[in-house]
């Protein structure tokens, strides 16, 4: 086939022009379609890629569009040829992709053969460039399939993109589809990716030629923590370094949040997230454009990661208490209190904090304002796993003063002793405040510190006050007169 034979001229130190083809785009409208990247729907940054590579399509070639699963529920027979190949008429061509609407199945075998049959009827050589973004709803094999059609002697090529799919069986099985037929596999995780492999497959663009690189890290790291390699390579603009299961297809990754990132040099460091399920994986170079994809890889062990979470076995409502804890650092994991028996993604207001960079923390938390138990808890990646926890009572909040003026002059300074929650943070004050006003009605107040008294300077109002002690905001736990005179 066509890419066989450029591989072997780039390995033999010669170039020679890709020839112009025809092109057939088979487009994944399945249901599955309405699935999001980033809260967009993927049929809508499909729609873009596509009108991306329409606008810039070789006015040489040719181009024709069939899709699947844009019919009906249910129906793997659901595919159709809509636009046959020919000259591009990008209005009309744009117009019938943004029509579609995905509802049904992922025929992918059977829209390999209608691709073929179409493509027999031109007896001429052509190539598919398939769309999907998942595995083969339907009965037939694929690879198969595509084994099937090369022996058959239909004289075209598929290359495969698989768009948002992270999952190694699923990525293989694609993969397989290309190779059968000497077409490329390409990932697409965004819509990014999508657009640029698109472009790369329907401009003729010959793969780059093979490359090293060389990749270090831990060889062991714990679930869900930071990780950092070092790399070195050819830094071409689709190349990332980044986790993958230990021999899952060269262009696997895992769709965690951090745990790949795109390569801006062509050495440097890169600050990952290790995979949050322990286990066997490895840390790759990818260049996914070349046709040995992977230039470097390390084994890496992801062992469990545990937390010890340590507090009072009580704590007055709106005081603050210290919390010691142990456990895997990243910006969005949190030690805090969340209810008893809730969804690990479950958290209280404010209170809660992050963990510190050194795997050791120690914090002063703010308990709830709302008495009952609760759980001081290690959570991991903003609420997907709790590692960690201890049971904890949170009473009702009490609070008295322990000296407190009955009559000071007004504009003047006073101080006041309290025994009662401590929230410095501001949702606890001391306050002076007409007789009987809430605690809206301040004239003047001061916070609560973690220690000590707490002062503030008089209105100059004069005649009866109520000193007021304030939590949560609003809640006055006491009262004590005070007349200001001048």
């Amino acid at each position: 086939m066509l890419m066989r034979t450029l591989s072997a001229l780039f390995l033999a130190g010669m170039a020679m022009p890709v020839c112009s083809e025809d092109r057939l785009l088979v487009l994944d409208a399945s249901g599955s379609m309405w699935g999001q990247i980033n809260g967009q729907a993927k049929i809508e940054l499909a729609r873009t890629a596509v009108a991306n590579m329409v606008q810039s399509f070789p006015k040489s070639d040719q181009l024709g569009l069939i899709a699947y699963g844009h019919r009906r529920k249910g129906d793997c027979a659901d595919i159709e040829t809509l636009i046959p190949v020919g000259p591009v008429d990008a209005t009309h061509f744009l117009g019938v992709v943004n029509g579609l609407n995905p509802r049904g199945m992922t025929p992918i075998a059977e829209s390999l053969k209608q691709a073929a049959l179409v493509l027999r009827a031109n007896e001429q050589k052509a190539t598919v460039i398939l769309v999907s973004d998942g595995e083969e709803t339907c009965t037939a094999d694929p690879c198969a399939v595509a084994r099937q059609l090369e022996q058959s002697g239909v004289d075209f090529t598929a290359h495969i993109i698989g768009f948002d799919v992270p999952n190694p069986e699923h990525q293989a099985q694609l993969r397989c589809m290309a190779e059968a037929t000497g077409g490329r596999y390409l990932n697409a995780r965004d819509a990014g990716e999508l657009s640029r492999s698109l472009a790369t497959l329907s401009q003729n663009t010959a793969p780059p030629p093979p490359a090293n690189a060389t990749i270090a890290g831990a060889t062991t790291a714990v679930a869900a923590s930071d990780y950092v390699l070092r790399f070195d390579g050819p830094g071409t603009t689709e190349d990332w370094v980044g986790f993958a299961p230990a021999g899952a297809d060269p262009l696997a990754y895992v769709a965690e949040s951090g745990s790949w990132q795109r390569v801006s040099s062509k050495t440097g460091d890169a600050r990952l997230r290790a995979p949050s399920v322990p286990g066997r994986y490895v840390i790759r170079y990818v260049s996914p454009e070349r046709q040995k994809a992977v230039l470097a890889e390390q084994l890496v062990t992801i062992t469990e990661a545990t937390s010890v979470v340590r507090g009072p076995s009580d704590a007055m409502a709106s005081d603050t208490i210290t919390v010691t804890a142990e456990g895997p650092f990243a910006d969005d994991h949190w030690i805090g209190f969340a209810k008893k028996g809730s969804a690990a993604s479950a958290y209280v207001g404010s209170s809660w904090v992050r963990p510190d960079a050194s795997g050791k923390t120690t914090a002063r938390i703010v308990a709830p304002d709302e008495p009952g138990d609760y759980e001081l808890r290690y959570v991991l990646k903003e609420g997907e796993e709790v590692i960690g926890r201890q049971d904890i009572r949170v009473t009702p909040a009490r609070g008295r003063f322990l000296s407190a003026p009955s009559s000071a002059q007004a504009g003047s300074v006073i101080r006041i002793a309290f025994e009662g929650p401590r929230n410095p943070s501001g949702g606890s004050f001391i306050a002076i405040v007409p007789p009987g006003a809430g605690a809206d009605a301040y004239l003047a107040y001061c916070y609560l510190p973690e220690t000590g008294d707490c002062g503030f300077q008089l209105p100059d109002a004069t005649g009866p006050h109520e000193l007021i002690y304030v939590v949560a905001g609003d809640r006055v736990l006491t009262r004590a007169a005070i007349e200001l005179s001048r």
